[in-house]
């Protein structure tokens, strides 16, 4: 072979080797660029184990390229709501329609070294609400930071909440990292922010978890006051009593003191400046032998530094389970909570009773009772149909007609 071809020929190899990486890059796997590398090898560019060595190394340098996006899980999801609201022959408006929305967005990373950081942005401004209504004028509206927290797990597993977790910053709702307390009393869209820990542990049928959790809910610019802050505390078990019964409790209580708070709120029913440390207790009985599962589910709470309008309980029935395709779910709920049971800010923000403080006024927080009735269907695995009614009045009130009736309708897009 002449100087020229030699020359040509290792010209060519270092272009073809050039030319596969690039492509390389564009392709996850090995198989991606074998047609390329057995051409290589038929004319004699390169051999057999240089086409081996190439493939790992190109797919090596993919891999690392791509390992933030590897480590990334990224979610969200669309809510179309329809609601007939505050529908009372007394309340002197008669009805009231809005049409809203909610739109989420965010992601988890798993940083390796049990460490995994966390992310949302939601519409709405509101602690227990993302929804926005169609209003304003085509005008933009809010998406802000809903959740931002780093998340640490000894061992175990993170959707079983087991082992010992910590979460720190504006962390996920209650319901997603391990406690049991009632969506009645902590409404789904309050992202709490402080710090938060979690124990579980297998004892036989039983599973036994312990939690606890320090958030702040309002700084002062004086630094001869204290930052409000919510203490929170509770026991939880889940054990199998039979193939098809589990039975799950959880015992807690929580201290706040309403008289450090002084900015604007969004409940109602509260005495002003009374404290709160309310104990709780959650009792759940779930039934998997039937066709389609069966929970018997109740709540009690009792504000130990009241001494008058201490009290709430919640109790409900729940019959199949949407989560998948043709899946679906319907529950009764009943629940009554006197004015002081609990910090009226926290209640789910969809119910409340008119004449809680005046006769033409809806107010969502304590101080109510009613009847709650729910059905959900799964039309596909991510999209999934809501129809909700429900029936309250104030527990207290001088307006002795008060009632209404607020109908709700949602269709949901996750993604």
């Amino acid at each position: 072979m002449t100087k020229a071809n030699t020359k040509k020929k290792m010209i060519t190899k270092a272009l073809s080797v050039g030319v596969l990486a690039g492509v390389a890059v564009t392709n996850a796997q090995t198989g991606d660029n074998s047609r390329l590398l057995e051409m290589l090898v038929k004319k004699g560019v390169i051999t057999g184990d240089e086409a081996a060595i190439l493939a790992e190394d190109a797919n090596a340098d993919y891999k690392k390229s791509n390992s933030l996006l590897d480590s990334l899980t990224l979610k969200g999801d669309l809510r179309l709501r329809y609601d007939h609201t505050y529908d009372s022959a007394s309340n002197g408006r008669s009805a009231e329609d809005r049409v809203r929305y909610r739109f989420r967005f965010g992601g988890v990373a798993d940083l390796k070294n049990n460490f995994k950081m966390g992310f949302r942005m939601a519409t709405g401004h509101n602690m227990t609400s993302s929804n926005q209504t169609f209003s304003n004028d085509f005008t933009r509206d809010d998406f802000g930071l809903d959740q931002a927290y780093i998340g640490w797990q000894q061992e175990g597993d993170w959707e079983e909440n087991s082992g010992f977790t910590i979460y720190a910053g504006k962390n996920p709702n209650f319901e997603k990292t391990g406690w049991k307390l009632s969506k009645a009393l902590f409404d789904s869209d309050i992202s709490p922010e402080g710090f938060e820990t979690h124990y579980g542990v297998e004892m036989g049928s039983t599973t036994l978890g312990l939690h606890g959790g320090a958030y702040f809910l309002e700084g002062e610019d004086d630094p001869g006051k204290q930052m409000s802050k919510l203490i929170m505390g509770q026991v939880t078990t889940s054990t199998t009593l039979s193939d098809a019964l589990r039975m799950d409790l959880g015992l807690g209580a929580y201290g706040i003191d309403s008289s450090d708070l002084t900015g604007p709120g969004t409940g109602h029913g509260n005495t002003v400046g009374q404290g709160y440390t309310p104990l709780m207790l959650d009792a759940a009985f779930t039934y998997r032998g039937a066709s389609n599962p069966i929970k018997l589910y109740g709540t009690w709470i009792d504000n130990q530094q009241a001494d008058t309008l201490s009290t709430g309980y919640i109790t409900g029935i729940k019959y199949g389970s949407a989560k998948k395709a043709g899946q679906w779910e319907a529950k009764i709920e009943y629940r009554s909570f006197e004015a002081d049971a609990f910090w009226d800010e926290f209640a789910e923000s969809e119910f409340g009773a008119i004449g809680v403080k005046a006769a033409n006024e809806y107010a969502v927080g304590t101080n109510t009772e009613g009847l709650v009735i729910q059905g959900k269907y799964n039309i596909y695995n991510n999209i999934q149909v809501i129809l909700a009614w429900r029936h309250t009045e104030a527990e207290t009130s001088v307006y002795d007609d008060e009632s209404n009736n607020f109908f709700q309708a949602d269709l949901i897009f996750k993604f």
